[in-house]
């Protein structure tokens, strides 16, 4: 990160910068308050000096559904001290996070990692928009490195709603999707790929069954990369929340990535919303948003 560079989450090196420094993200010249304190300020929560999962896990509660900020939003000027509508307050605490900036990035340290030795692309379930979105992504990857020609699709078993996409068929759930329709269309490009069905709606337990194959796909290889595909906003906590999943000593150990250079993350930018009332295969809600700034924030609180 340059000198002169604001602190966000896309160049935030999670290995060296002590936990408090992420109530700085968002901090510039004309914000010295970073987005976390002024959330909370907003919000009505106490922050703790320093940063944890428990504390942020409060706060996360409390912006709870993204409508919320609209409908007190005199409560929130007057906490802040402005005349800003709420879309604007929303808006200006995500651009200023940088949660919605595309990144090529290791995950632990902000720099950009990518060896040789990356030949696995991962990317596990999410909404449907968010598989679409990281199918596109794993699609350029392998046409700008070629040499990753594999993937796998770690896909837990949530219920879609046909609401989600025109492709969604009534009863589908999301490990059908994956099967169906992402990994045929990887296959077409000549991307390797692999579904990892696991029967269970819970994250940490569809992580825990992707770890292992990609144990097992890994076997024998020193010094492997790891390159998790995820989407805006929803990387530094998809992306923990793996790395936690493939250090377990049932996977790779807590040797893998201990550098910080053996887990790439990848995501996507995307635009943010105007008004709030955009599509939301197009544009980012402002106000759904802030529940995800937190969330990525409590993820590197996490990794420390």
């Amino acid at each position: 990160m340059a000198s002169n560079e604001s602190l966000t989450f896309a160049n935030y090196n999670v290995a060296q910068l002590p936990p408090a420094s992420l109530y700085e993200v968002g901090k510039t010249g004309e914000h010295p308050t970073g987005v976390v304190p002024e959330m909370a300020v907003a919000f009505g929560h106490e922050l703790e000096k320093v940063p944890t999962v428990d504390n942020l896990g409060m706060l996360i509660s409390k912006v709870g559904p993204a409508k919320e900020l609209q409908n007190n939003v005199q409560a929130v000027r007057r906490a802040l001290g402005t005349d800003k509508e709420g879309v604007e307050i929303a808006r200006g605490w995500v651009e200023r996070s940088g949660i919605l900036v595309p990144v090529e990035r290791s995950y632990m340290t902000g720099e950009r990692a990518l060896t040789e030795n990356a030949h696995l692309m991962v990317a596990t379930d999410g909404v449907r928009n968010w598989m679409q979105r990281r199918a596109a992504s794993m699609k350029q990857l392998h046409e700008k490195h070629p040499a990753l020609t594999e993937a796998l699709l770690i896909t837990g078993n949530r219920p879609m709603k046909v609401s989600e996409g025109p492709d969604i068929k009534e009863g589908m759930t999301a490990a059908d999707y994956m099967r169906d329709v992402v990994a045929q269309d990887l296959a077409k490009i000549g991307i390797a790929t692999t579904v990892v069905e696991v029967p269970s709606g819970v994250g940490d337990e569809v992580m825990r069954e992707g770890a292992l194959k990609v144990k097992e796909r890994l076997a024998g290889e020193q010094s492997p990369q790891v390159v998790l595909v995820s989407n805006a906003g929803a990387w530094p906590q998809n992306g923990g929340q793996f790395r936690r999943a493939l250090r377990e000593k049932d996977a790779l150990g807590s040797s893998f990535d201990q550098a910080g250079n053996q887990l790439v993350v990848v995501a996507d930018g995307f635009e943010l919303g105007q008004t709030g009332s955009e599509p939301t295969a197009t544009h980012q809600n402002p106000f759904s948003a802030l529940g995800q700034i937190v969330r990525d924030a409590q993820e590197f609180v996490r990794q420390r």
